[in-house]
């Protein structure tokens, strides 16, 4: 297992798909839990001072090797709420 930290949109960016098991919980989160996301979102673009927000962990896996003209599949484990209810 290989643990990093890295940028959001460079997590979402480029070709790939993400996948959400079944036996993971449904998308849960509701009006306010998106509303505190797009307000801390906002204060931080605001500020000069802040320079980040951290989202929470992203914890995915490749299922397989993939070729070049493939798109990696990966296999979402925990921050699924997070990761949808941003690229909603």
């Amino acid at each position: 297992m290989k643990a990093s930290s890295a940028n959001l949109l460079s997590l979402i960016k480029g070709p790939k798909q993400f996948v959400i098991p079944i036996y993971q919980r449904t998308y849960s989160w509701h009006q306010a839990q998106c509303e505190q996301l797009l307000r801390d979102i906002l204060r931080i673009s605001d500020s000069n001072q802040i320079h980040g927000h951290f989202v929470g962990s992203v914890v995915y896996f490749q299922e397989s090797i993939h070729t070049v003209s493939d798109v990696p599949r990966l296999l979402m484990i925990d921050g699924q709420q997070q990761l949808t209810t941003i690229t909603l």
